[in-house]
């Protein structure tokens, strides 16, 4: 958003799946960043986060009817709609179609990939993205190796944009919570608390051990659990959902970071995640899966430890990853520089930042 807003005006049109209530007025906040203030509009519809397909074909149904009425309402206010996933894809396409609007597709997930349904029902909704992606004025993937991934489809115009972050001066006044002892290292995860990131076994490594600590933040279906165990456990310890500044400010205090995806999932298969970059912009060691290709460029930079997770002993594989990393901290110091300069060097933001706004400034060339 903030990229964008240096050659356009910005505003978000969100989904709120953690109301309580799903029959209240659509949200308009205010936030800041940097030093732009932003426009955001969210429409309140309770979902619950890694609960399946089927239980969110009813709000997404009922999210998607406010979200056209709102585009509709608001045609005035934009000329393009950047589309994220297919979860807002069939109210935006209508929206921009009815009302001569550009359209961007982009992908964060590809959606038949990212839940478990019955083959013909995935077969459908691949169609159906696919179409979306067809029909796009532009779409963005997170990495090459995607292009595999959307094979099916016929995009006018593709463009990657890392999932890096900006860099930026990371404050490093985050207050960790009460109880943590600072003699010992410390490794973080921040971000959706499901299933598929062996959130479960890496808590289970903890709950094990004593000489590492373990702080998270996030949300999602896992949360009642993590809970839980930071309330019994003196080395585990949950900050809740955090502002994405927070976020950075709290891996930035702490030692090791992780990235874990099960490549069991095909979306996890052709994963950049957010923590790789975060990582390397931080310069901290990280653990990864050795899935996709990603998890390469750890191998080859010396930037952290890599596990399996296709033989059945995750659990196992994420201690000794934790014991190996432990046993060579006088190296952490060099691991985060080699992290650093992998992230200058090959993955900035700013790189980023100009495809996408390059990619902008071409829809001006086509005809809606």
């Amino acid at each position: 958003m903030y990229a964008l807003s240096k050659e356009h005006e910005v505003f978000l049109l969100g989904w709120d799946r953690e109301a309580q209530d799903g029959h209240g007025d659509i949200i308009h906040e205010k936030h800041r960043i940097h030093d732009k203030e932003f426009d955001y509009y969210l429409i309140p519809e309770p979902a619950e986060y890694g609960g399946g397909m089927k239980r969110m074909l009813g709000p997404m149904r009922r999210f998607w009817k406010r979200t056209y009425a709102f585009l509709a309402a608001n045609s005035s206010k934009y000329d393009a709609v950047h589309v994220v996933n297919f979860d807002t894809a069939r109210p935006a396409f209508k929206a921009a179609g009815r009302f001569g609007k550009r359209t961007v597709y982009d992908i964060f997930d590809y959606y038949s990939d990212s839940y478990n349904a019955p083959g013909l029902v995935k077969s459908i909704i691949r169609k159906m993205e696919n179409d979306c992606i067809s029909r796009a004025d532009m779409t963005i993937i997170c990495s090459d190796e995607r292009k595999a991934q959307i094979s099916g489809s016929h995009p006018k115009k593709l463009i990657i944009v890392e999932n890096s972050p900006e860099d930026m001066e990371v404050r490093d006044d985050f207050r960790l919570a009460e109880g943590s002892d600072m003699t010992r290292p410390k490794a973080v995860y921040a971000g959706m608390l499901v299933f598929d990131r062996f959130l479960k076994e890496t808590c289970e490594v903890m709950m094990e051990r004593n000489d590492i600590e373990w702080h998270v933040a996030g949300y999602g279906v896992l949360r009642p659990y993590i809970e839980e165990c930071a309330a019994t456990h003196d080395n585990i310890f949950y900050y809740g959902p955090l502002p994405y500044d927070d976020i950075l400010a709290l891996e930035k205090r702490c030692d090791i970071m992780t990235a874990l995806q099960n490549p069991a999932v095909a979306n996890n298969r052709y994963s950049a995640p957010n923590k790789f970059y975060e990582a390397m912009m931080l310069g901290k060691p990280l653990i990864m899966v050795r899935n996709g290709s990603i998890y390469r460029e750890i191998e080859e930079n010396g930037t952290g430890e890599v596990i399996n997770a296709s033989d059945g002993h995750v659990k196992k594989e994420i201690a000794e990853a934790f014991d190996r990393l432990l046993a060579r901290r006088q190296e952490w110091g060099g691991m985060g520089a080699a992290a650093r300069k992998l992230y200058e060097d090959k993955y900035p933001w700013s790189r980023s930042a100009a495809n996408l706004l390059e990619g902008y400034r071409s829809l001006s060339e086509q005809t809606v």
